[in-house]
């Protein structure tokens, strides 16, 4: 199997480090640590559901979704996980996208895999890996569609993509934008774009169960589009039934559970604030600001590798090595942010590791 370069390769890792695999602690993968209530009764709900084929339009999924985002069904896309909505879109748009990195891989793989020609824009290091406006100004015409994750992978700080908006808009250009983390934000309704969806046809964002409400396996995600041609496209390839019963089930439960919703939402902004004292502690590190549930690290001293090697030997931690993210080296590193307990070993670990 090809290795694509992502974090959770737990069973990977168990054989290469002779670890069981329920005593890993995985850092490598940012999901959320509480789990809703009722979970196992929705789950045999769906069991039950089994037996037949789900709606081949999904309309009670893309009503319950509508609801928790307050966006008319018409414009929702329902996927097997985000992904599916990003290999999908990749067929239908212009030949020319420019990607900001450092970001997710899978922007540029499912580009690849469909023809595309890549742009690749550098956010700024320097600068909280900002975007510079003055530079997508200037080279506006190279490109026919952008695409940038928000808040951003690896390095987690949201950015007011509104003015970016605009100028796509004017120049008529695709902007796709990624909002899988954004429902850690504290200011959440400050910096999704989920609002402009109706009267900016060229917006393209991409949401999903995944993070937020801690359940990649259940694979559900969803695109968000006023693009009437898009989104026939989308559909014409499409493939039907990607949606398990499942999925389709639990949406008519987990986007009501305002408390589930809430108590994610503040316990994130307390262990946020947490994790990035207590790193900042630590020598020899450098630590960029976040506003979801990682935090990238820039090691002065040490090899991405080599410390995600200590750190599963000496507390069977399984960190993200970010060296292979476009615009990242060897010195950069990703952690989740998890229980307090957890963060608390992975604290000291790392403590051990780097000094005091």
């Amino acid at each position: 199997m090809k290795d694509l370069g992502h974090g959770a390769n737990i069973n990977q890792i168990s054989q290469q480090y002779n670890i069981n695999t329920e005593d890993i602690l995985d850092f490598s993968s940012n999901i959320n640590p509480k789990v809703i209530d009722g979970l196992e009764k929705y789950i045999l709900e769906g069991l039950n559901e089994c037996r037949r084929y789900p709606d081949i339009n999904y309309t009670d999924l893309r009503n319950n979704i509508s609801k928790y985002i307050n966006i008319n069904s018409d414009f929702i896309i329902p996927g097997n996980g985000a992904t599916e909505i990003i290999y999908l879109l990749m067929k239908c748009i212009d030949k020319r996208l420019a990607i900001f990195n450092p970001t997710f891989s899978e922007y540029g793989r499912s580009a690849s895999l469909n023809g595309l020609d890549i742009i690749n824009l550098e956010l700024d290091k320097e600068n909280q890996f900002s975007i510079d406006i003055e530079y997508i100004k200037n080279n506006i015409e190279e490109f026919d569609s952008l695409f940038i994750c928000n808040p951003n992978n690896p390095n987690g700080k949201v950015q007011d993509l509104t003015e970016l908006l605009d100028l796509m808009k004017k120049y008529n250009k695709l902007l796709i934008v990624d909002e899988t983390f954004i429902e850690f934000v504290k200011q959440e309704e400050k910096y999704t774009l989920v609002k402009y969806i109706e009267t900016h046809k060229n917006l393209f964002i991409l949401k999903a169960v995944t993070k937020f409400f801690g359940m990649p396996g259940l694979r559900l995600g969803y695109g968000l589009t006023s693009n009437k041609l898009i989104i026939e496209q989308v559909y014409n390839y499409k493939e039907p039934w990607t949606i398990n019963s499942f999925a389709n089930n639990i949406s008519k439960y987990i986007f009501n559970d305002k408390k589930y919703i809430n108590d994610s939402k503040e316990y994130y902004v307390q262990e946020r604030n947490y994790m990035l004292r207590e790193l900042r502690r630590l020598k020899n590190i450098k630590v960029y600001d976040s506003d979801t549930n990682f935090i990238l690290i820039k090691l002065y001293n040490n090899k991405s590798d080599e410390i995600k090697v200590e750190l599963l030997r000496k507390g069977n931690i399984l960190i993200r090595d970010a060296s292979n993210f476009i615009g990242l080296d060897n010195s950069y590193i990703r952690v989740a942010i998890k229980s307090r307990n957890e963060n608390e070993l992975l604290i000291k670990h790392m403590k051990s590791i780097l000094g005091a």
